[in-house]
């Protein structure tokens, strides 16, 4: 009994002396590579920040950022007469279809960053104002769905027929423009908050502002603060508020959509000229006009070393409106030819990288011409096109490659007048 006491005396001893090497291995591998290696990153860290991390940051800080471009394009009156409903109507399913009216210019306008048009006329539906065209317009939504389809995005809704459909027509039009992801300048459900579209596109924050000179004398069907809220009339007042809103929102470029001028005139009127100079003294950079439903002069100016840009009218983008149709009701031929023209304005706006300098880099034109023919079934269709697109192409007959070939002409002959 005593010798197993012994013995297992013994082995107890070696187990504790067994024990007390392997915690002696653990610590000395514990200094060797825990605590050891630790000294070792502080010995190398301040090198480690020396040559690697600050070289990093200074490649980093010191690398200049990309210059970054825009594209807008821009252009005038979206109308929908008569022949244009009649033409674009299913009798057998009850609806309308006007996406041929824009098949030839669709890749055009979606390639831009920036599409804008004026929606000349109202989509109020059918339950109180029939569909209609001139003098008061009405389309259904469809053509809503074409120019959306069409890639525009931005709608300028402040124009002499605002009001053709009364306060219903001014509501319903912004809601089913809104609805289609598109978005309306120049009128109002309500009182807004602010008046002025502000859109970033790839780091350049743009401002919108949209006013129209007058509402064909249907002012009096709103109440005078309804008028105020709801329709952007031109006032030199109310536009350098929107400017200075637009700057102190830091933009970029200050754009404004201006319905104005004299109807088939192809010369700007002096009030016009007298208002770009105010807007252009106050900071607007672009102004793109529209109403007289023919093309007038683009001006290229420069404003204390700073390029700015006018385009007064851009002419008709799709109507009735041609040679036909006017002079029946005493346009003369020489004036109602130049309404089947119209432009599209293609400005690249580019942000410099180093410097955040922005500026209006590229101005280029698209000429464009309605083609109004005859389908199947009796009706009309009308089609924009290209001009130098279409003008070799075997979809056209001669007749309509003569007629865009004076309207190319006569259209590139406005552009950039002095």
């Amino acid at each position: 009994m005593n010798r197993k006491h012994r013995r297992r005396k013994k082995r107890i001893r070696l187990m504790s002396w067994s024990l007390v090497l392997l915690i002696g291995v653990l610590a000395a591998s514990f200094v060797v590579n825990g605590i050891g290696k630790d000294d070792k990153k502080e010995e190398q860290d301040p090198i480690k920040e020396e040559i690697g991390e600050e070289t990093s940051n200074e490649l980093t800080e010191d690398q200049p950022e990309q210059d970054v471009s825009v594209r807008i394009r821009a252009t005038g009156d979206i109308m929908f007469h008569p022949s244009q409903l009649d033409g674009a109507y299913d009798y057998t399913t009850d609806t309308y279809d006007f996406e041929n009216s824009f098949k030839a210019i669709r890749d055009i306008i979606r390639e831009a960053d920036i599409s804008i048009a004026n929606f000349e006329g109202t989509t109020a539906g059918n339950e109180i104002y029939a569909y209609q065209g001139y003098p008061l317009f009405n389309a259904p939504d469809e053509a809503l769905d074409a120019i959306k389809n069409a890639g525009f995005d931005i709608l300028s809704t402040a124009n002499n027929h605002s009001l053709d459909t009364r306060k219903a027509g001014i509501i319903r039009t912004i809601e089913q423009i809104k609805v289609r992801g598109m978005e309306p300048i120049g009128t109002f459900k309500e009182k807004p908050e602010i008046r002025v579209l502000i859109k970033d596109v790839k780091g350049i924050k743009f401002a919108f502002l949209s006013y129209t000179e007058m509402v064909n004398g249907l002012e009096s069907v709103l109440a005078p603060e309804d008028l105020d809220t709801m329709v952007n009339i031109i006032n030199e007042t109310k536009m350098k508020e929107d400017i200075i809103f637009a700057k102190e929102q830091d933009a970029d470029v200050i754009i404004a959509v201006l319905h104005w001028g004299d109807e088939y005139s192809r010369v700007q009127a002096q009030r016009q000229e007298i208002l770009a100079d105010m807007l252009f003294k106050s900071g607007v950079d672009i102004i793109l006009g529209s109403h007289p439903h023919v093309i007038q002069p683009t001006q290229t100016l420069d404003y204390d070393g700073k390029t700015k840009f006018v385009a007064y009218s851009m002419g008709n983008f799709i109507s009735n409106q041609r040679v036909e149709t006017l002079v029946p009701y005493g346009l003369t031929e020489h004036v109602s030819k130049y309404t089947e023209d119209g432009i599209i304005i293609d400005i690249e706006i580019e942000k410099k990288g180093s410097t955040k300098e922005v500026s209006i880099e590229n101005i280029n034109y698209i000429p464009l011409w309605v083609y109004k023919g005859v389908k199947e079934n009796g009706t009309a269709e009308h089609v924009v096109y290209p001009i130098m697109d279409y003008i070799e192409s075997a979809e056209l007959d001669e007749d309509s490659k003569a007629r865009m070939s004076r309207s190319y002409a006569d259209t590139m002959a406005q552009m950039n007048a002095e």
